[in-house]
């Protein structure tokens, strides 16, 4: 009995091996972030511009795909993805009644790759862009709070309210 428990034992751990090689073979493999998406969608990401992908990233991406999105652009463009998260003093990213962590690095990620694109060629950085930014952040805002419920609900969407004019008054040009 003990042999049969071993041998099955060693036959799983020797599948398990021979599953993480094939998946590190794949992933490394050359054009392995463009050959696990679909023909239509890797045609698409081959001849996206910069200025393209970043604006589709900001602006058309849903919150909840933003990670995803700006993960894969990155590897075809050269995005800075930093971020300090929501930089308000005492508050930061997270209360009882909201997490902006998300909304916030998008927030971030727009403001330093269009100031960067604008330096390098790309869309002019105005008041204007700064604006369009600024309430897509709103609306990032909102939809954290949208899956709230009772008093968390109202008094989240009080703090988008914060947030929101705090970015205006103190950001940009």
């Amino acid at each position: 009995m003990r042999r049969i428990h071993r041998y099955g034992t060693h036959v799983r751990i020797r599948r398990l091996t021979t599953c993480i090689v094939a998946a590190v073979a794949v992933v490394a493999a050359p054009g392995a972030t463009t050959s696990l998406m679909p023909p239509a969608r890797r045609a698409h990401a081959a001849t996206e511009s910069p200025d393209e992908t970043l604006r589709r990233i900001v602006f058309d991406t849903p919150l909840e795909r933003f990670r995803l999105e700006r993960s894969r652009a990155v590897r075809l463009h050269r995005f800075d993805t930093t971020t300090d998260g929501c930089s308000a003093p005492l508050l930061g990213s997270e209360g009882r009644s909201f997490n902006f962590r998300l909304p916030c690095e998008r927030h971030d990620f727009a403001y330093r790759n269009y100031w960067l694109r604008a330096s390098h060629g790309g869309p002019a950085w105005n008041a204007a862009l700064r604006a369009a930014i600024d309430d897509q952040f709103q609306r990032d805002l909102q939809s954290v709070c949208a899956k709230r419920r009772g008093s968390f609900r109202l008094r989240c969407d009080a703090w988008v309210i914060v947030f929101f004019h705090a970015v205006r008054i103190t950001a940009g040009p």
